[in-house]
């Protein structure tokens, strides 16, 4: 959330630092590097897997070190737990995200997680699925005719959007703003070193409008609708169930943030991977290979989430290093992915590569809890894609975003075959 990773300027740091900080350094700060970081990650992962950082931080860059902190019991989400803590006075940003679970420590974040996951049982995302369908099929039977669009900006976007407001119970009339908050909350949440002050300015304007908006559905049901997530959360706090009404804002405002911002750039990945891959997806047209494998991959090769970061608790050994209590330990979840150790050829696509124990959504107590919500949305997007647009393909090039935390496109145009052009 306020990362510690990078926290001096990069005009002169690179020649004084290490190569092994150089290099990460330099693919926060390069958007031609984030474009494609795997050989970088790749040569972090082989050299320095585990060491402590001159930037601020220990790095953890391979899958052993990273799943045993993010399950071991003694770490904290909590920056203001690291030694050497300045606690600024919070701004807007900082106030409603330091209230969901994704930054609080047990028990409080047993306590919120309970009453959110609800919503996010197995059966619950079933009976989703028949409208996350309709949804995408509105969405697609308005750009067909057309043969081409932006997958970010013409459906990602906008139909993520639609699922998490009806999962929440926020009407079509009162969505308009989602999309730009969402974006805005995404970009605040990034490593200092990549956050402008017009960033953060415009993190804590979202973050302000978004609390009022949520405020005043609360204050008035008749502007949400009955039965969805917001309805629930006002009926925990009001039988005490321990949901303060902070809280339950905030965590509409998590819920819009992951369900939004990971989701549509997990679809945006994964098609600009399958696009770039034509055997594998060959074989996911084809029907040679299931698509709830396929998603898994495409999870591993290129997530959504790239990094997430811990504060040790008390003395921790990492692959043979001992990290003290109160260091910040920056886990590298994208490199981690693709370590060797783990997964047989991790630079190849292979859609049906099983096992996947890949570290796409967290791992332990704070794994997403909207991940099968991801994955149906997903493999929802996927199926109607290869049914509906054949012959799909790049129609420019894929631009991606200025951020690090999490890895998306800004746009992907694409094109396809309409059905007049097959007569």
């Amino acid at each position: 959330m306020h990362s510690k990773l990078v926290r001096r300027p990069l005009v002169g740091v690179l020649r004084r630092l290490p190569s092994a900080d150089a290099r990460l350094l330099a693919l926060v700060a390069g958007p031609e590097v984030r474009a494609d970081p795997w050989s970088l990650y790749r040569r972090i992962r082989e050299t320095r897997p585990v060491y402590r950082s001159r930037l601020g931080a220990w790095i953890v860059a391979d899958h052993a070190g990273a799943s045993a902190i993010l399950r071991h019991p003694a770490v904290s989400v909590d920056e203001s737990k690291s030694r050497g803590s300045q606690n600024p006075e919070p701004g807007a940003f900082i106030q409603l995200l330091s209230r969901t679970m994704l930054f609080r420590d047990p028990p409080d974040h047993e306590r919120l997680r309970r009453l959110v996951s609800r919503a996010f049982s197995p059966r619950r995302i079933e009976e989703l699925r028949p409208r996350v369908e309709a949804l995408t099929r509105e969405r697609m039977d308005a750009l067909t005719s057309r043969g081409g669009a932006d997958l970010l900006a013409d459906l990602a976007y906008p139909l993520t959007v639609d699922v998490i407001c009806e999962l929440l119970g926020i009407l079509p009339s009162e969505r308009h703003a989602f999309p730009t908050w969402a974006r805005s909350l995404a970009a605040r949440m990034d490593i200092e070193h990549v956050r402008t002050p017009q960033i953060e300015q415009a993190g804590d304007t979202a973050a302000t409008e978004f609390a009022a908006f949520i405020d005043g559905l609360i204050t008035d049901p008749r502007r949400r609708v009955e039965g969805g997530l917001i309805d629930s959360l006002v009926a925990a706090e009001e039988e005490g169930d321990h949901l303060t009404h902070d809280e339950v804002i905030s965590t509409c405002a998590l819920l819009v943030f992951a369900g939004h911002e990971t989701t549509a750039n997990l679809i945006g990945n994964g098609v600009l991977t399958l696009l770039r891959n034509p055997d594998q997806f060959g074989e996911l047209r084809a029907g040679t290979v299931s698509m709830s494998r396929a998603v898994e991959e495409l999870l591993r090769y290129d997530g959504p989430v790239q990094f997430t970061q811990r504060i040790a608790l008390t003395e921790l050994d990492v692959g043979g290093h001992t990290i003290p209590a109160g260091e910040v330990v920056a886990l590298l979840l994208g490199c981690a992915n693709r370590d060797p150790a783990v997964f047989d050829d991790p630079e190849r696509l292979d859609l049906a590569r099983d096992p996947n124990p890949h570290l796409a959504f967290s791992f332990g107590i704070h794994s997403c809890l909207g991940a099968a919500l991801a994955r149906m949305e997903a493999a929802v997007v996927l199926t109607q894609m290869i049914d509906r647009w054949p012959e799909l393909r790049l129609a420019g090039r894929p631009r991606w975003r200025d951020t690090f935390v999490v890895r998306g496109l800004r746009s992907l145009p694409i094109a396809w075959r309409t059905s007049s052009a097959r007569h």
